[in-house]
């Protein structure tokens, strides 16, 4: 009888800390890994999301990338504000068809990014100081009282004729 009664709390004890250990996998949110890029800030973990946005199995043309917030560490999404799509993270269109397109951030006009499909998969492309690369990400270093001065914006991808990782900082 002992035997079985801990038995029993063994069982107890592995069930309750199975739940433990999967409560928060429980709550996470399921954010897709395949995104066209991201754009990271220094002051905090939370990052924007460029995902594709497909209808009909064709490129949108009107909103080509979908743009959202990926909020404490992966355990959640938010929209774009209005001032973020405004002012900042949102993607301005300049030309689009079925299969590619050429947007830009609002926050930076300069860089242009052709959305395109590579060897089969989508990605986006810029074209920085005679490099063509697959775009991956965009770190922006903050800084100032409030952290609210942009001192630079690395640009991380990969260099589509050589397959190197490359980096370009574009500063303001």
């Amino acid at each position: 009888m002992y035997s079985s009664i801990r038995l029993i709390s063994s069982r107890l004890f592995w069930a309750f800390l199975l739940m433990i250990v999967s409560c928060p996998l429980l709550l996470a949110v399921d954010i897709p890994k395949e995104h066209i890029f991201v754009f990271e800030r220094s002051t905090n973990g939370n990052y924007v999301c460029y995902d594709i946005n497909i209808e009909g199995g064709k490129l949108n043309q009107s909103r080509p990338l979908n743009a959202y917030w990926v909020i404490g560490g992966g355990k959640r999404t938010e929209s774009l504000t209005f001032l973020d799509r405004k002012m900042a993270f949102g993607v301005k269109v300049v030309s689009s068809s079925e299969n590619e397109a050429l947007v830009h951030l609002t926050a930076y006009k300069d860089l242009t990014i052709r959305i395109c499909k590579r060897d089969g998969k989508w990605v986006g492309t810029v074209k920085w100081n005679g490099h063509e690369m697959i775009l991956h990400k965009m770190f922006a270093q903050m800084g100032g009282s409030l952290g609210m001065k942009c001192e630079y914006v690395d640009v991380y991808g990969t260099d589509t004729a050589t397959g190197a990782a490359h980096r370009e900082r574009i500063t303001p």
